[in-house]
This record gives structure tokens, sequence and C-alpha cells, in this order.
């Protein structure tokens, strides 16, 4: 009322003038909140748009891959679960720092191919210290091949269609006692793969060179179990060893199946269905003491298992991812493939698998079968098993599996974040070797001490869990990235023992998958981590070298490398570092299973018309 009042004693005019300035002001707000206001809500769009246009060149490949226009397989769907998760939309400032990195690490690429192209070209390795080729694997230019599938996933389409024509003068009937075994996870897988991801009008010298080089191999697996030879001559087509490894026999069924598929010979799935119905059917009298988990060494007369160690990391690793991807590859058609990975996991978790009590950490050492006896030792190789543990988790729905999974890769990744240089060691030992339990797992004493006594079983009676205290940045070495936090301490006993890093490629992998799973970004913030420590520690002038001492720093770090570069840096390391930071859809889990050498394989409706399998 006094407002009123007070409005009433204002002269007319004024009351005209002061109206008409509402008005204005009604009209402009309007304007502005309607044009201007409208305009910034779409700034972000905007940017998006910018950043599409103009940071992100074309790439009708990478397209290619992501639509699966490849041999009439555009529609496939699954029958098996989903395995990566459903990311939400980036930020474009999101987006703009994870092209940034995977053109960084598209880079690294470049600079070691270059190297090796210049200096090695057609030989198996350069030597990035000497810059000297090098021939281990029967000089066939095993860098070139397995190098042919990063090629493609990353785009660099020039450089992929300049080598076909080296590819195609490949001799690999040499006179020379080969490794079945990497010929085939490196040649024949690479030369797969190639094909499928491929667009190159000149593509079907690939799929010429891996039936030529399956021809030359098939003598190896002449043998009374159809177990191949370690080491083959593919001119005198003799063997040299009366043995052979888990590793070495049992990885060879995604190469070989996919070989049988393409050239329609059924030999070749035949040969690798042998083996894992071998595998299947030992017992005790053969040397499997438990279900699912077979010594490293087998020997090829006796069909016996030679040795009682039973490892997830040297000479037994990838048998048992094996498992799993013919279970994937093929679709879910073949049971027996699911039986026996669920049989190997099971056994593992509960006779091998180990915690460190009052952390996340979990260990994986090999196992002494015969004595019942975990040895002292990790390795690096065993690093895959957390990505094998996680698509196994989709696949048949065992939450389990996941933190399973995601232990192991903390403590893989805890051995790269607390050494001086960043990088890993070979293999470490531990300490508290505690038998893993679900129900024991990651919890502090207090919470142990609430559990009722017979929910502690396997936790050591009387013994203290080792404090655990936070540490600064400042007092980790190597710890310039600041989004993460700095890694905690261990107790003491955690250790490296083979101090070198021989730029493998295990964690890497299990992080790409991780985050593929999980969608968790620090995986990718791990993953960084790990490139950058590459860059400042293994980068030479030409290529990249291994590292003698992951725990060596000073000036003349460059002392401190080995002269050896691996194809598996080309095939493995820096594809899935690039896959780590690359849009969900390139190369999805749901559209490809890798094999045990990095090479995507297309899954795929399958018959099993090749392949006389046990149910």
């Amino acid at each position: 009322m006094a407002l009123a009042s007070k409005l009433k004693g204002i002269p007319h005019k004024w009351r005209q003038v002061v109206l008409g300035c509402a008005i204005c002001i009604f009209v402009y707000a309007t304007f502005y909140y309607t044009t201007y206001r409208s305009t910034s809500a779409t700034d972000e769009a905007k940017k998006n748009f910018y950043f599409t246009e103009k940071l992100e060149p074309p790439a009708p490949l990478e397209s290619m891959i992501i639509s699966q226009r490849t041999h009439g397989f555009d529609n496939f769907e699954s029958r098996l679960p989903q395995i990566q998760t459903i990311f939400n939309t980036e930020s474009w400032k999101e987006r703009v720092v994870r092209e940034e990195r995977a053109e960084s690490i598209k880079k690294a690429f470049m600079h070691g191919w270059t190297g090796y192209k210049t200096h090695a070209l057609g030989h198996d390795e350069l030597k990035p210290l000497s810059v000297e080729p090098s021939d281990p694997f029967g000089g066939m230019g095993a860098t070139m091949v397995d190098s042919l599938s990063t090629m493609l996933v990353m785009g660099l389409d020039d450089e992929f269609d300049q080598v076909l024509s080296f590819i195609e003068e490949i001799d690999f009937k040499v006179d020379t006692d080969i490794s079945v075994f990497e010929t085939i996870i490196r040649y024949l897988g690479g030369l797969l793969s190639a094909y499928e991801l491929s667009n190159n009008p000149k593509k079907h010298i690939l799929l010429a060179k891996a039936n030529e080089l399956g021809e030359v191999l098939l003598p190896a697996f002449d043998t009374k179990f159809g177990i191949p030879y370690y080491k083959f001559n593919p001119v005198t087509k003799e063997g040299i060893n009366n043995s052979t490894y888990l590793a070495d026999m049992a990885t060879v069924q995604l190469e070989f199946f996919t070989l049988s598929h393409y050239t329609g010979n059924p030999v070749y799935a035949k040969k690798a269905q042998a083996i894992t119905d071998f595998l299947d059917s030992t017992e005790y009298a053969h040397g499997t003491r438990l279900p699912g988990l077979y010594p490293n060494e087998v020997n090829l007369y006796a069909g016996y298992f030679s040795d009682s160690i039973v490892s997830f990391g040297a000479m037994g690793d990838s048998a048992y991812e094996y498992f799993l991807k013919e279970y994937i590859l093929t679709d879910g058609s073949i049971p027996q493939y699911a039986r026996m990975y669920l049989q190997s996991i099971d056994s593992m978790k509960q006779h091998m698998l180990t915690q460190l009590p009052g952390t996340k950490f979990l260990y994986l050492p090999g196992y002494d079968s015969a004595r019942n006896q975990r040895q002292p030792v990790m390795d690096h190789l065993t690093c895959f098993v957390p990505g094998m543990l996680a698509i196994g988790s989709k696949i048949f729905n065992r939450p389990d599996d996941l933190k399973v999974a995601k232990g192991i890769l903390e403590t893989c990744v805890y051995m790269y974040r607390s050494s001086a240089t960043g990088l890993a060691p070979e293999n470490w030992v531990f300490p508290d070797k505690v038998p893993y339990n679900p129900l024991t797992y990651g919890k502090s004493e207090e919470e142990l001490e609430r559990l009722p006594p017979r929910r502690r079983l396997g936790w050591p009676s009387r013994k203290k869990i080792p404090h655990v205290v936070q540490v600064t940045a400042a007092e980790v070495p190597n710890r310039t990235n600041r989004t993460l936090d700095p890694p905690i301490p261990m107790p003491p006993g955690v250790a490296p023992r083979d101090r070198r890093y021989l730029l493998r490629p295990e964690t890497v992998e299990s992080l790409y998958i991780l985050y593929r799973v999980t969608g968790d970004p620090k995986y990718q913030e791990y993953g960084w981590e790990i490139f950058r420590a590459i860059e400042e520690r293994c980068r030479t002038p030409t290529a990249y070298a291994s590292v003698r001492n992951i725990n060596h720093l000073g000036k003349g770090y460059r002392l401190n490398q080995i002269d050896n570069m691996e194809s598996f840096l080309f095939a493995e390391t820096l594809k899935y570092l690039y896959l780590l930071f690359s849009p969900p859809d390139l190369i999805s889990l749901d559209k490809f299973v890798f094999t045990t050498e990095a090479h995507p394989f297309l899954r795929r409706p399958w018959t099993d018309t090749f392949i006389d399998y046990k149910t």
C-alpha cells in the first residue's frame, strides 16, 4: 500500500516514462534470452562440431573397421552376452585429450617403424642401439608382418600399402629351425588379421601367403598325439625336440580355425582341435593332478606332462586364454571350450591365487601341482590374466572374476608406478601367501575382526596386518601425472626379481580391456603413465629399446638400455595403448577377439563342419 501511495505522488508524465522503460527492458530481455542465450546453450555442440571438423582427420579404414563391412558380416549379432560397457558421451575437452594421446602413440609407432623400415626391413627385428638387423624368427620379416594389423587399426594406409610387395616376396621354406608357436602367432596371425581388416585391392596377397605358411607348418603336427614340435625345420620337415610347452602347443586354435574358414581346407581346424581334445582327455595318469590346471611341459611321444609346475605366466599363459577365445570366436557354438575355461579358472582361484592382507592386491604365482605349493614369483606375462577374466566375467556372468581381475591388475600396475623409471620388472617376488578368499579379500583389520571366525578362513592368525600409509607425489619417483593418486607402499618383501623391462604388452592389454568393460577412466590414466615412461626411458634416436634395470636413474640412462626390440612392441604394446584412447567402437570386443599376439579376428556365425569336438 505504501508503494502504491508513493507511485500516485509521481507526475503522470514520469509514470509514462517509467512504463516505457519497463517495456523496453522486457523486449530486450526477451530478445536476449531467445537469441543470444540460446546461442550460448549450443556452445558445447559448436565446440564438438569444431573439433569433429577440424581435429579429426578422415579415416575411411577406421570407419570400415567400426562398421564391420568385411566379408558379409555387416549385421552380425552375437548370441553371447555383451562384453563392453555402454559409454557416456564425452565432453569436447575429454575428446581433445583422448585424441591427442592417441596421436602421440601413433607417432611413437611411426618412430619405431621408420627405424625398422630404414635399417632392417625384411628382417625379423631391428637392434635399436647398434642399428643392425636381427633374425631370431627365421629371417622372414617378423616385425613387418606383426605390424600389419596395427597399421590398419591406426589408419596408416600408405605404410601398409608400401609393404605388401615385400610380404609377397617372403619365402617361408627357410632351412633353419623355427619356433612353430612364434611363427603362428606373429606371422600367420598377422597375415590373417590384416586380410580381414584391410580393404586394399591387393589384400589377396595376405591370404595367399597365409595359406602358403599353413602348408609349410602342417608337417610339424605329424606327431603321435598331434602335438607340434617346439622347433621345426620347414626344409627337412624335421623337429628337434622331444618335448614342448603348454602355451606353444595350445595357442594355435584361433589362427588355424580362421585359416580353415578362409581357405575352405578343414585340415588346419582339425589339427588345432586335436590338441584341445588331447588336453581335455588328460588325467592324473598323464600328469594332470588338478582339473583344468596343466603343467608347463609335455612329452610329444609319451603324451605325458613331464613337469609339475603350472603357470599362467611363462610357458603356460596363452593356453588358458585360448580356451575362452575359442569359445568367443565360434560364438559359443562349441561348449567344450567354455567348460575347459571355467574349470581352469575355478582351479586357479582355489589353488593358485593369493591375496595381500589388508590391501586390494592379488598375486598369481606359479604352482607346483606335485607338492601343492605356490612358487614365490609372479611374471609380468601373467598380467594378461585380468583382461581374460574381465571378458570371461561378462560372457559367463561371474562378477567375482571381475573383482579378481581388478585386484591382479592393481598389482601389475603397482609394479610400474612404484619403480624409479615407471616401468615394471620382468618378474617379482611377493610376501604373505594368503589364499584368495572372497569373504576376506580387501578388508581392513577392523572389518575382519567383525567377521565370525568361520568366515575368516585363510586369514593368517596372530598376524598383524601391514600398516599401509599414504605418501605424497614427491616421495614417489617419476610421478609426473597428477590425475592419479600416488601409489601406496606395500609391506617389505615385494621386490623385483628380474629387473628388466622388455617392452611387454600384458599390463596395457588388461588396461585396455578393463577400460572397455568398466568404463573407468583410471585405466586410461594408468596406461598414459606407462606410455610416458616408455617414451622417456626406452626411446632411442631410431626406435625403442628394452631396459636393463627398472630402478636405474641418472643422466646415463642410455647405458641402461638393451639392444633389443621385439616385434610385439608394434603388434601389441602400442596397439593396445592406441586402442585405450580410441573410440569404443574401434575394434569392439563385441565384434572382435584378439589372438595372443593382439591380432584382432572377426567374430562370426560359426558352423562346426570343420571340427569334430567333444561335448
